[in-house]
């Protein structure tokens, strides 16, 4: 006898929020998909992203678990919001970069009232420089890592864990603060550098149009999350300055070592050899 699937709402239907869609639909879950813009909800519609949609969110009271697949800095509002309509009964867990801040806040609005629906911290390893539902796949997160900012043990997280299984994800168990410190480096630092690239390059084209035509891969792969927009990284950057103005530092520090060394053939050779990517990944 086939085991019911629980059913899931997704705040937020576009690249992250469409692709979970697809995925769980795959794996024959029931999937909700809650946004303001009519078009975009009609579109995850006919792409297979979801079941049924709305632009009203207390249509997520039906679900079991709940996904809020906005920018970090509508996550806790969107919580707020939720409580209104929504149980103890269902599980809200969301796809934000950025983890202290958020858990910290929504664990203050849940206190001692145990009406409120659980919380769990959540943050999927993958994501492309597109975004909108029409650049949505339902393979995105395969074979990707997601982290989960609570404790494995932790009985009331399992429907959560269990669904980033079924769309194939691996699970990663760490606090909020260390979550936020590693990826300050990882994800956040990379996209700090291909911004601050693609602006001295823009600045260049300016003067000499030429440059475009010495552009190749290392160029598209150094510039493409610098596609990635601003409403999604001004507020991750901000969620996460104090981490982030370390690795920035020890950046800039490491640049400084090879520009204070041009000239010292031996130094030289020993920095990029210690830097050299030897792995096979």
């Amino acid at each position: 006898m086939e085991v019911t699937k629980p059913i899931v709402a997704v705040i937020g239907v576009g690249l992250m929020g469409g692709s979970l869609g697809m995925a769980l639909r795959l794996r024959k879950y029931k999937v909700i998909g809650i946004g303001r813009n009519l078009k975009k909800l009609q579109i995850a519609k006919k792409t297979g992203a979801v079941d049924f949609f709305y632009t009203d969110m207390k249509y997520a009271a039906n679900a079991n678990i709940i996904v809020i697949c906005l920018p970090v800095n509508k996550i806790v509002e969107t919580y707020k919001e939720l409580i209104k309509f929504v149980s103890n009964k269902t599980i809200i867990c969301d796809i934000g970069s950025t983890k202290y801040t958020i858990t910290k806040k929504i664990k203050q609005i849940i206190g001692k009232n145990k009406n409120y629906p659980y919380f769990v911290g959540c943050h999927p390893m993958t994501g492309t420089e597109k975004s909108g539902i029409t650049n949505a796949v339902n393979e995105l997160y395969t074979k990707k890592t997601v982290v989960i900012t609570d404790k494995k043990e932790n009985k009331k997280i399992k429907p959560v864990v269990k669904m980033w299984k079924d769309v194939g994800c691996n699970i990663a168990f760490m606090s909020p603060e260390k979550h936020d410190e590693l990826v300050a480096f990882t994800s956040h630092l990379p996209h700090i550098i291909a911004f601050s690239f693609y602006k001295i390059f823009k600045d260049k084209l300016k003067n000499n149009s030429q440059i475009k035509a010495v552009t190749a891969g290392s160029f598209e792969s150094i510039t493409r999350v610098a596609k990635s927009s601003s409403d999604i990284w001004l507020p991750i950057i901000e969620n996460n300055t104090k981490n982030l103005k370390k690795v920035v530092d020890e950046f800039c520090n490491q640049l400084n070592l090879f520009s204070k060394n041009f000239k010292n053939k031996n130094k030289l050779k020993n920095l990029i050899d210690k830097s050299v990517r030897n792995d096979t990944k």
